[in-house]
């Protein structure tokens, strides 16, 4: 999944959207930009295009399957703080949201427990982002987070086994900006 994500966002140019279908391996596939290559689905932070969350990596065998979702999650990540912050060229010393990803994404690699799981990884961007941004990005962390079911309720279990993690589609309750009480 690391591999996967460094790899879209290196490859990123200033006039894509997030809504551009990118693949891994469609190339060596021999099939169509727009193909799903290498992996069972292609990246976009559009649901409709790639569904897969943290329930996705339940009875996988192989370390693709896996990772693909958590670049997936990345992926959306990525493309939310685009959005929040806008896009910078400047790849080394810009200050897009592109860069706040790309920054977050490898301190929270320095950050996360030892041999982590995908809570683990999670938890470990949002202690890059309140060790370098003060927590300025928390609630779009993650909103994103919970969009691929890792989010506030979720549970990885055991950090060594893919088939024992419960999703929760909830974000943080003081990131929801709305109250909804039901009778």
């Amino acid at each position: 999944g690391w591999s996967d994500f460094f790899t879209l966002v290196t490859t990123v140019s200033a006039d894509d959207a997030a809504n551009r279908i990118r693949t891994i391996g469609s190339f060596a596939a021999q099939q169509n930009p727009d193909a799903s290559g290498i992996r069972r689905s292609p990246y976009s932070p559009d649901p409709a295009v790639n569904s897969q969350t943290y329930h996705d990596v339940i009875g996988t065998t192989a370390p693709h399957p896996l990772g693909e979702v958590w670049a997936a999650t990345l992926w959306e990540l990525y493309w939310a703080l685009v959005d929040e912050y806008g896009f910078d060229e400047d790849l080394v010393h810009g200050e897009g949201g592109n860069n706040i990803a790309v920054q977050l994404v490898m301190d929270g690699m320095k950050l996360q427990a030892c041999d982590p799981g995908f809570l683990d990884g999670r938890d470990g961007i949002l202690a890059a982002d309140e060790a370098t941004y003060g927590g300025a990005n928390r609630c779009i962390i993650w909103q994103v987070f919970a969009n691929r079911g890792l989010g506030f309720e979720a549970s990885q279990g055991e950090n060594t086994n893919r088939n024992d993690g419960v999703e929760s589609y909830r974000t943080q309750p003081d990131c929801i900006k709305e109250l909804k009480i039901a009778k």
